[in-house]
């Protein structure tokens, strides 16, 4: 059987969308806001997914995803962001709450099914999002790193990639549609400048895009992102946590919001 060519490119792309749709959060608002929320927590989730499947026969990906699964579930906010993928798909609309305030609108998570962890109580939603991107990022940057001839077809194609994983010059044919035997020709070229030649051939993954997401460094429609964050007096953070903590109770949006205002209301202003 021929030797398959694996790639960490589908799972960057996934990541990309992730990105796209988090540059789309910090530029919308009431609805639309919620779609690219659902949409993000969708392509965020794919990134693992795709992973999974592009890897899945790389020898001793298996072992490295079981302790990054692991990391991941210690992790509350990631898991949080998990959960939250499955109540926007089988549930319904991811809850937040969101304002108006000094600093610009901002959003909080507040009223899920599953608690908000402590790390993201008074986190702007666009800000909790872009740190779960980065996270992503940087499990794809430590998956390339742990097997960087598996995750790009065009670094696997030198002679210590060839070692490394037991293809042929008649693998490569095969991955190419090129007939048996095509490349064994012109025996008097090396093997390495032949395989130099036939990089062409073959996609590069984008490591700079990887190690650019992973700091950080966000676009939106080729230009810095700069993020919406909507951190400001608290109002926000209050009305989240009187939602977050209800105990049982059913609150609508507007007693919340008139409850959280009267909190501020002194003798004076009567």
């Amino acid at each position: 059987m021929s030797h398959e060519f694996t790639s960490l490119t589908y799972a960057l792309l996934r990541l990309q969308e992730a990105e796209y749709f988090l540059g789309q959060l910090s530029i919308k608002e009431g609805s639309e806001f919620q779609f690219h929320l659902n949409a993000f927590l969708s392509a965020g989730r794919s990134v693992t997914f795709v992973l999974q499947k592009s890897m899945k026969k790389v020898c001793g990906f298996k072992e490295w995803y079981g302790l990054e699964q692991a990391r991941m579930k210690s992790d509350a906010a990631m898991a949080f962001f998990l959960e939250l993928r499955n109540i926007s798909q089988k549930e319904g609309p991811v809850s937040i709450v969101g304002g108006s305030t000094s600093c610009g609108w901002g959003h909080r998570f507040a009223g899920n099914s599953v608690p908000v962890p402590p790390e993201l109580k008074g986190k702007d939603v666009i800000l909790a999002c872009s740190e779960h991107v980065v996270k992503l990022g940087k499990m794809l940057a430590a998956c390339q790193a742990k097997f960087p001839y598996d995750s790009c077809p065009v670094t696997a194609l030198c002679p210590q990639g060839m070692e490394h994983l037991g293809y042929d010059l008649h693998d490569i044919a095969y991955c190419l549609g090129l007939p048996s035997g095509y490349l064994e020709v012109a025996a008097e070229i090396p093997v390495a400048e032949k395989l130099s030649y036939l990089t062409r051939e073959f996609e590069p993954l984008d490591l700079e895009e990887i190690a650019r997401i992973a700091s950080g460094e966000f676009l939106l429609d080729g230009e810095p992102l700069i993020l919406r964050t909507g951190q400001a007096d608290g109002f926000l953070d209050d009305l989240a946590e009187l939602i977050e903590d209800r105990e049982g109770e059913v609150l609508n949006p507007k007693e919340a919001f008139i409850r959280t205002f009267a909190k501020r209301v002194g003798p004076q202003d009567n």
